[in-house]
This record gives C-alpha cells, sequence and structure tokens, in this order.
C-alpha cells in the first residue's frame, strides 16, 4: 500500500498503480508514507507513534522492495478498522478529525507524566479506537439534533462494550481495557461498569471530554477553550470546594490545563 502526500504533479506520474492520496483520506493509512514536505500535526504523530516509515519519493523503490509482510499485514488491518471511525464522525460533527485530536491530547499528557515509550503507545492506540464501538449504535441515535432520552442514552453507553468485542481479535488486553473504560470516572459515576479507571482510561477520558466540548456537535455549538478547560477544573474538584464532583482525576487536569497554557484558571478554582 503506498500513499503519498504534496507530490508534484511529475512525480505523481511516476507513482505505481494503486496509490492514494492520503490528504482525500486521512483515516486510510498507507505504506509506505510518501511525501514532499512536512505533514501536518496530528498525522505526523499517527505515523511516528505507531512507528510506520515516512519517506521521500526518491526512497520508494527501497520500500517496495521491503519484504516485511507482517508489518505490511498489520497496518492495513489497523487501517480498515481506523476508517470505521469516520461514518462516526461525520455523524456526530459533520467532519472528521475527533480520533486523531483525541489521540493527540492523549499523547501531550503521556509525555506531561514522563510515561514510558510502551505505555504511551497502548494509551494512544485505545484513544484512536475510543468510539468505535459506535459504529454498532444507531445512526438515527448518533445524529440526533437534541438531547437523548433515557432510553437512547443507555442504548449510545453500550459503545464501549461494543468496541472492546470489535477489536477483541486485534489489540492487546491494556488497550481493550482502555477502550472499555474511557468513560468511567473517579467518583465511580461513569459507565459500562460503575468502576474507578486506570490510568490510561483517565486520560482518554479527559482528552475526549476536551474534545467534545471544544467540538461543534449536531446538538449543540462547541464551548471556548477557556470554558472547556474551566470544566475540567470543576469537574476534577470535589463539591464542597466549588467543583461538580471528582469526574476527572486532579492531577491530570492540572497538568493538562496548565500545559495549554491557562494557569491562571487552576488559581481561580483552587484558592
Amino acid at each position: 500500500m503506498i500513499g503519498y502526500y504534496r507530490l508534484t504533479d511529475e512525480e505523481i506520474k511516476e507513482l505505481p498503480s494503486g496509490s492514494r492520496n492520503i490528504e482525500n483520506d486521512i483515516y486510510n493509512l498507507v505504506y509506505p508514507l510518501i511525501i514532499g514536505d512536512e505533514l501536518p500535526k496530528d498525522l505526523y504523530l499517527l505515523y511516528t507513534t505507531l512507528e510506520i516509515p515516512i519517506i521521500k519519493f526518491k526512497d520508494i523503490n527501497t520500500y517496495n522492495n521491503d519484504d516485511n509482510k507482517e508489518q505490511k499485514k498489520y497496518i492495513k488491518e489497523f487501517s480498515e478498522y481506523l476508517k470505521l471511525n469516520t461514518e462516526i464522525e461525520n455523524l456526530e460533527e459533520g467532519e472528521i478529525g475527533h480520533t486523531l485530536r483525541v489521540g493527540r491530547y492523549a499523547l501531550e499528557i503521556c509525555k506531561l507524566r514522563n510515561l514510558n515509550k510502551e505505555k504511551t503507545k497502548d494509551i494512544y492506540i485505545a484513544a484512536l479506537f475510543h468510539d468505535v464501538g459506535k459504529t454498532r449504535i444507531p445512526n438515527k441515535i448518533l445524529s440526533k439534533p437534541k438531547k437523548l432520552n433515557k432510553k437512547e442514552f443507555e442504548i449510545i453507553k453500550e459503545h464501549s462494550k461494543y468496541g472492546v468485542e470489535i477489536m477483541s481479535d486485534f489489540l492487546n488486553e491494556n488497550i481493550l481495557e482502555m477502550i472499555m473504560s474511557h468513560h468511567e470516572r473517579c467518583d465511580k459515576s461513569g459507565y459500562p461498569k460503575g468502576i474507578i479507571p486506570n490510568e490510561g482510561s483517565k486520560i482518554i477520558g479527559i482528552a475526549d471530554s476536551y474534545d467534545a466540548m471544544v467540538s461543534n456537535r449536531v446538538y449543540r455549538k462547541n464551548k471556548s477553550l477557556k470554558a472547556a478547560q474551566e470544566e475540567l477544573i470543576r469537574c476534577s474538584l470535589e463539591i464542597v470546594n466549588g467543583g461538580k464532583g471528582k469526574l476527572y482525576d486532579e492531577e491530570i487536569v492540572r497538568q493538562f490545563v496548565l500545559f495549554h497554557g491557562y494557569n491562571t484558571l487552576i488559581k481561580k478554582h483552587t484558592r
């Protein structure tokens, strides 16, 4: 599988048949990736974190002759599963990108917490696939322009379990647990089990919630970055301290908010 990014017209003419322009479909992972200049940040993070080669056009023959069939097979399968997110994002947001942004935020937090490479990669992959179970949720629920009723919300809560079922033969147990638990909360008010999530699930839950708040959805407009980060802070503090309850890990929220430059918000809510 060969893909290209911003090649010249002359270079494109020389590409083998079956080449694909990844600008038109960012969820089609390619092996190898051929670029003419720098990739957008989220795509660069995707390829470097997953250790997929990024090569120049002049090196194409070297990679065409590469006989690493297992790696190519894994990347092809990864691509096929990741593309399932496109349908979901089109229904909920009207545009794609949520998956990559949640992955980016999760990576930022992992680096802030100095997590090792293996754990960071697992968390990133879980972030990419956290919503894949929504492919089994009826479209009329995903695209509903109003607040879900109780019955509909119970249906959509099943997506965590569905995600594990879909990915069970492809991803390891640690990643599957994070997919299952990304809606669990520190006060045990989350789902599907009502437990305190592990560190990776906490990170993905914060990244997912933040991106959901700052993104337009079919049922509401986005919050400003400042308002979204204030909400994260309020939802990481005990109610007696002026918060909404400990939905999110306070230490992780502090690290994430400080990284994004709103340290004054933390002071405001922790005096």
